[in-house]
């Protein structure tokens, strides 16, 4: 009698490294199966006298498939060690792009001794690719030939956006506030400005009007309206995705709205307990979104009129026109989110956090069988 085959494990997260409580995972970026970083930060013995803390030097770990290692960093320009990795994307095994933190040793004030470093990772080596007295808030690349970055300028306050192509760096219109972008093609980029939706059609950008979206009550009015507070922008194929948030005054409130444009009209996903302020397209036309369920209350302390409580920690997935929710790690553990990938053309992704309870630490979670 034929035996039958065992049936495949089922498809859940499981850790795929902790770090200790002085390292941090703040970004991570996949390309395949074989092919995963994880990028941040480790705080060393280097003593700091200008804030009485200690420096930070970067961190980053390559998964191979089979094991998260610590991986060689770039570095910062002569005389500006750098301290920490923001931001990490890739588009292969030779390109992936990081963007980060240096800073000087020595006496000066933070502003003066701190650069932005973006860097790039060919397969061999590091190089340095830009450095200034900016901010770099957002970094995409594309392909081997484009890369893009986004900031502010630490002296002046004011945005820039960048295009990285043909081996140089060519600066570009920037609205007001613009912090975040994801790209399709070099001529169909979205981003997030300061409370609205931008659209780059290779030549100028333009504001994009959303559908009319209805704020949940808040438990107390008295502190003002509730208002939409946009939270992450997401390009998947054709679609684009926005996560919607809302706030009152100082204070957020729980809810999300996940709209989807599609073909020029824009569908609403609404999540009345949601929190999320992150989006990744799994390269298979759908989306992962990182959540906080929480459910919020007033308090009659009056200097901090709400009371949140967090009901869940999940990963949300949008495929095939169904949302589904795959709990991450029990709320008990405090786990912050710092990121969430898809691992693309797969079922897969990756979590990246904090656990602030016990045992405390950075961790990296990995979805699948």
């Amino acid at each position: 009698m034929a035996v039958p085959p065992a049936a495949a494990a089922p498809a859940k997260w499981r850790v795929g490294f902790r770090g200790e409580a002085e390292v941090s995972v703040n970004d991570l970026a996949s390309t395949g199966t074989k092919n995963a970083w994880s990028a941040g930060a480790r705080t060393t013995k280097e003593f700091d006298p200008r804030n009485g803390s200690y420096f930070t030097a970067p961190q980053i770990r390559h998964w191979n498939g089979s094991r998260w290692a610590v991986a060689k960093n770039p570095a910062g320009p002569k005389g500006f060690p750098l301290r920490e990795l923001s931001l990490i994307e890739a588009s292969g095994p030779s390109n992936v792009w990081t963007a980060g933190t240096a800073v000087a040793k020595g006496p000066g004030d933070i502003g003066s001794s701190t650069r932005s470093v973006v860097s790039r990772w060919n397969g061999k080596r590091w190089q340095l690719m830009a450095t200034g007295r900016t901010t770099v808030t957002d970094l995409d690349v594309l392909g081997a030939g484009h890369a893009w970055i986004v900031g502010r300028d630490s002296r002046t306050g004011k945005a820039f956006f960048k295009h990285f192509r043909n081996g140089r760096w060519g600066g570009l219109p920037a609205p007001g506030g613009l912090r975040e972008i994801s790209v399709r093609t070099p001529n169909d980029i979205w981003g997030l400005g300061r409370s609205s939706v931008l659209h780059w059609n290779g030549k100028a950008w333009r504001t994009v009007a959303l559908p009319k979206i209805t704020v949940p009550v808040a438990p107390n009015p008295a502190y003002g309206p509730v208002r939409p507070r946009i939270n992450a922008v997401q390009v998947v194929a054709g679609n684009v995705w926005i996560a919607v948030g809302f706030q009152q005054g100082d204070w957020s409130q729980p809810g999300t709205v996940l709209l989807r444009r599609t073909k020029g009209k824009w569908h609403q996903n609404r999540l009345p307990k949601d929190v999320v302020n992150t989006l990744s397209g799994d390269g298979k036309g759908g989306i992962w979104a990182a959540s906080y369920q929480q459910s919020i209350t007033a308090t009659p302390d009056g200097q901090d009129p709400y009371a949140y409580t967090t009901l869940s920690i999940d990963a949300l997935r949008h495929t095939g026109g169904k949302l589904t929710r795959r709990n991450l790690t029990p709320v008990a553990t405090g786990f912050q989110w710092t990121d969430l990938v898809a691992v693309p053309k797969t079922d897969s992704a990756l979590a990246a956090g904090f656990n602030w309870r016990p045992p405390q630490g950075s961790i990296v979670f990995r979805y699948g069988r």
